[in-house]
């Protein structure tokens, strides 16, 4: 483990990074690489591999949210019974054989439909998992830097991925894009069983099962959190699906353009999410989560009045720096919420809000565009950013309110 801390940081990617979650690293950065790239993928596939009309495309994504958002849930709440390893590995063994599946019977459309949605649903232990092993590497104390490693990886993996997957589709087609997803995933699994922790946790014994679920809701700084999450998702959902269609349907910007504009968010997280992490790290993290989400919905309003390719970049690179703090500091503050025996339920709860915003977001917000403009729509997004930031605010006084007075208790049982 020392040598791959050396060879990783030697890389100049995690420069300051945690070294105590360096094992996860390579495992987020090969999910991200094959499967999040998939995801990039799969609707231009879907149309130009598999002959798709576009309604069908829109429909596939549909129902692909609900579906993945339910098991990054079970699948957290799995491994607060099995530990976070054998889960992981299975999700990376399963999807790939998915994907493969999808080479060889792809060409018919319900088949394909259920082999896609089952990708989402076989992917969400390798999505959502490493958060709360995160957690546990950690402990409940100075999550920021483990969190904000983990985005490094990841986005190292968007970033890459793209280019490497259109290299390959002109290569090798889509069957030769499918192969590579194929094997990035076992090699997923290989590393997953090779590096992560293998045993399980017995320090607490975990809620029942029927409980699991209102134990999270009945957890107000959570379920403030939760909310807070949630809109931040539908914001970052609007950045990531909607700003597209309307940057180049809209604004006139050539899609070629777009390409080099998208490439700013990984790129800036790759080389500056470390830093700006504990630059941020100063301050508290009510005032960190609402100064960040903020920052990723209010710039759209410049768009209002000018939507130069220029005005875009500069929505970007605003959007990418509150990410980049808004990400590290809520999933912190979930590692603090939730009681060690639990982490899974709970980060799996945090998982499961992209389903809802996935879905929703994009189908919100085109309905704007249709009777409001795109003026409508970056005021519907700038509004669900601000709800965030209060609701974001209230989580962390909430929970600083109950952390006090758990220090208060151990302090008065010691003396």
């Amino acid at each position: 483990m020392a040598k791959l801390a050396t060879l990783v940081e030697r890389a100049g990617l995690v420069d300051g990074a945690d070294r105590r979650v360096l094992p996860v690293v390579p495992v987020t950065l090969v999910y991200n690489l094959a499967f999040s790239t998939f995801w990039v993928y799969v609707g231009v596939f879907a149309v130009n591999g598999l002959g798709w009309r576009p309604d069908q495309v829109g429909l596939m994504f549909l129902v692909s949210a609900p579906p993945a958002a339910i098991a990054n849930y079970l699948s957290g709440r799995i491994s607060d019974r099995v530990g976070r390893r054998a889960p992981i590995v299975a999700s990376f063994l399963v999807a790939a054989a998915l994907v493969a599946a999808l080479a060889l019977f792809g060409h018919r459309t319900g088949v394909a439909y259920a082999l896609i949605v089952g990708v989402g649903v076989a992917g969400a232990p390798a999505y959502s998992l490493d958060r709360p092993l995160v957690a546990d590497l950690v402990g409940e104390h100075g999550l920021d830097a483990g969190y904000a490693t983990l985005r490094v990886a990841g986005n190292f993996g968007l970033f890459a991925g793209p280019p490497l997957a259109a290299l390959l589709v002109a290569v090798g087609g889509w069957n030769g894009f499918l192969a590579a997803v194929t094997a990035l995933g076992l090699v997923g699994a290989v590393l997953a069983r090779a590096l992560l922790p293998a045993g399980r946790r017995r320090a607490q014994k975990p809620a029942a099962d029927n409980g699991a679920l209102r134990t999270v809701l009945r957890d107000r700084p959570f379920r403030l959190l939760l909310a807070s999450t949630l809109l931040g998702y539908f914001v970052s959902c609007g950045f990531e699906t909607v700003l597209p269609v309307i940057a180049v349907a809209t604004y006139g910007v050539d899609p070629a353009t777009w390409g080099l504009l998208v490439a700013i968010s990984p790129l800036l997280v790759v080389l500056f999410q470390l830093r700006l992490t504990r630059l941020a790290s100063r301050y508290p993290a009510g005032r960190r989560l609402a100064a960040a989400l903020l920052l990723m919905g209010l710039p759209f309003l410049l768009l209002i009045a000018v939507s130069s390719a220029a005005a875009i970049a500069a929505v970007i690179v605003l959007f990418v720096i509150g990410e980049m703090v808004w990400m590290p500091t809520s999933q912190a503050m979930a590692g603090e919420l939730a009681p060690a025996a639990e982490r899974g339920v709970y980060f799996g709860a945090l998982a499961a809000t992209t389903g809802p915003a996935w879905t929703l977001a994009p189908a919100i917000s085109f309905q704007l565009r249709g009777f409001a403009g795109a003026g409508g729509v970056w005021i519907f997004l700038a509004g669900l950013a601000a709800s965030a930031a209060v609701t974001g605010a209230a989580a962390a006084e909430a929970s600083e309110r109950r952390l006090g007075r758990i220090y208060e208790v151990v302090v008065d049982r010691q003396a």
